[in-house]
Formats: C-alpha cells, sequence, structure tokens
C-alpha cells in the first residue's frame, strides 16, 4: 500500500485580522499538547490508522481518537480512506505542510506617503551574463532545459519562481515614478538568495556583489546552498535532494553608509552617491566578481518558492 502523501498548503495567519482569530485560536490549542505533537510527527508525509497510530506512540486508542478530533478540528489533520478485507479502512493524514502566525501589524491600505515600494518579478530581469550551470523554474514545473544561458532571455522567464547560475551577474530595472517624492534619504533591497552548487551543501560559501545604479554597494558572503527539508514555499514537485531556500538579504543605503541586515558595514558610499533622481529606472545588480575569493553561484528565489513570500522588494524612504 502506497501512502505517502505531499502535503503542500502554507497558512500565513494574523492576530492584526479579526477573521483568522477563530483559526489561531484552534491551531495553538491543538499543538498545546505534547501527544497531540507526537500524533503530528507520526503523520509526517504518512497517513496511519488509530490503532497503528496508538501501538506507535503508546497512547490509548480512545486518546488517540480525542487527540485526532482535536486536530481535525484546527485543519491539520484529514480522514482519507483506504482499501481493507472488510470495505474501507480509515487512516488519519497531514493536512498542512506549515503556518506562520504573523504579530505584526498588516500593511495599510493606503501607502505611506514618505515612502516609495516596488516588488519586481524574479523573472523580469532586464540584463543577465552568466554562465553554466543554471536553470529556471516556475510554480508548476521548470521553465526549460538547465545550463544554457542564451535560453535566460526566453518570455516564459516572466513565470520564474527560482533561478540559479555558476558566476557573472543579473541585473533589475526598478520604474521610478515617484514624482510626487522627491526627498527620499534611503534605499533598500531585499531578496531571498544563497549559493549554488550540485544537490546542495550548507556549507559553500559564495561571495556576492551588489551594484546600485552601477555604483558598487557591498559584497557579502553566502555561506551556503540550503536544503535537507522542504522550503516553506517551494513546490512539491521540487525534489528534496535539491536546493530549497535561501536567506533574506536585506541591503540598505542611507545618509550613514551601507547596511546588510541592519547592521553598518561601510560608510564609503552613500545614498547621494546613487543618483537615484537621474534616470527613468532604478538598477539593481546582484552576481559575483571574476575576482571574487568564494566563486560559490547563485540561488535566487521568488514568490513561490523558498521561506519568504517575496521576489525582489526595493523600497525608497
Amino acid at each position: 500500500m502506497s501512502d505517502i502523501l505531499t502535503p503542500t498548503k502554507n497558512l500565513t495567519l494574523n492576530v492584526d485580522s479579526a477573521d483568522d482569530h477563530e483559526l489561531i485560536a484552534k491551531l495553538c490549542y491543538a499543538l498545546s499538547n505534547g501527544e497531540r505533537v507526537k500524533i503530528m510527527k507520526a503523520l509526517i508525509y504518512h497517513s496511519q490508522s488509530l490503532s497503528s497510530l496508538s501501538k506507535q506512540l503508546d497512547i490509548p486508542v480512545s486518546s488517540i481518537s480525542r487527540h485526532i478530533d482535536a486536530l481535525i478540528d484546527a485543519g491539520l489533520v484529514h480522514l482519507t480512506y483506504q482499501p481493507g478485507p472488510k470495505g474501507h479502512a480509515k487512516y488519519y493524514a497531514q493536512a498542512i505542510l506549515s503556518f506562520t502566525i504573523s504579530l505584526e501589524t498588516l500593511q495599510k491600505d493606503e501607502p505611506d506617503e514618505s515612502e516609495y515600494i516596488v516588488e519586481m518579478p524574479l523573472g523580469m530581469f532586464s540584463h543577465c551574463h552568466i554562465k553554466a550551470p543554471c536553470g529556471m523554474l516556475g510554480k508548476e514545473a521548470a521553465l526549460f532545459g538547465y545550463d544554457n544561458p542564451h535560453l535566460f532571455f526566453s518570455p516564459v522567464r516572466a513565470n520564474a519562481e527560482c533561478l540559479w547560475f555558476d558566476s557573472g551577474f543579473i541585473s533589475y530595472n526598478f520604474p521610478t515614478d515617484f514624482s510626487r517624492i522627491r526627498k527620499f534619504t534611503s534605499a533598500t533591497f531585499s531578496f531571498e538568495i544563497c549559493s549554488e552548487t550540485i544537490y546542495y551543501n550548507d556549507k559553500w560559501p559564495s561571495d556576492i556583489t551588489v551594484c546600485i545604479n552601477n555604483v558598487e554597494v557591498t559584497t557579502f558572503t553566502s555561506p551556503g546552498d540550503f536544503g535537507g527539508r522542504r522550503g516553506k514555499y517551494t513546490p512539491a514537485y521540487w525534489p528534496l535532494t535539491s536546493t530549497q531556500f535561501g536567506l533574506l538579504q536585506k541591503i540598505t543605503v542611507n545618509k550613514d553608509g551601507v547596511l546588510v541586515n541592519n547592521v553598518l558595514v561601510s560608510d564609503k558610499v552613500r545614498f547621494d552617491d546613487l543618483h537615484i533622481y537621474d534616470g527613468t529606472s532604478v538598477k539593481l545588480d546582484i552576481g559575483i566578481k571574476p575576482d571574487a575569493k568564494h566563486k560559490g553561484g547563485i540561488n535566487l528565489f521568488g514568490k513561490n518558492f523558498g521561506d519568504y513570500p517575496q521576489a525582489i522588494i526595493m523600497a525608497l524612504k
């Protein structure tokens, strides 16, 4: 009997949303009991009957039944049926892959008049000069054959949710339709990224350089190419033996200098050096320089791949 399941549902709930309150309470209650947590662990990717759970966890069937009811009520478990010698037998399976409860205020409907924010889809790059190995993945499947840089400009790149390359750079041009605001003091770019190697390797450093409007801003070292568990938003079709997620990097340039993940790393480049107002777009380059010490490749992630539900975001404040 094959009972391997691939749950793909990822829930994002927010305490600032009244519509989420009931489900948040049910989820918290369902997982407030240690035995129910053990049941969820036992159901990862495999459906089981009440009797098999009872035997495996050494918990009475009556208790298992009560716990299952609470887990079903919270949407963490669902009932399935398998053919048996006397009809169909009941089996219970994991219903969702993960859930996140946010304690932050939801984004306001009206944008802050002092901010200009643009989220650029991963595949909407304006230029690239890369070397194989390379490739591009969509939400449902790979977009084309691997290791052919010439295919990176295929129109299907608009559907990219993950892309990778061994060396070179990729460029994004963000529109500058901010005629109402001419007093920005900082520019921030955020994106999910990691190194690139065959399958994955958590200890595979790569020195990644970021340029804004052709000004070299900073070089940071990605510690590895991450896998070993499925990314929160990584599609089920992508094998667990390959790259799954990255780290969220936030690069800010303000009047004091350059900050990486809110830590000041240099005062050699400041906001005015970027000449944000001079052109019709703001250009972002992400790549690996020819003289980099660690040439460990790049994986970039979109909204439907990896651990963070975002593409590449520019925020001017």
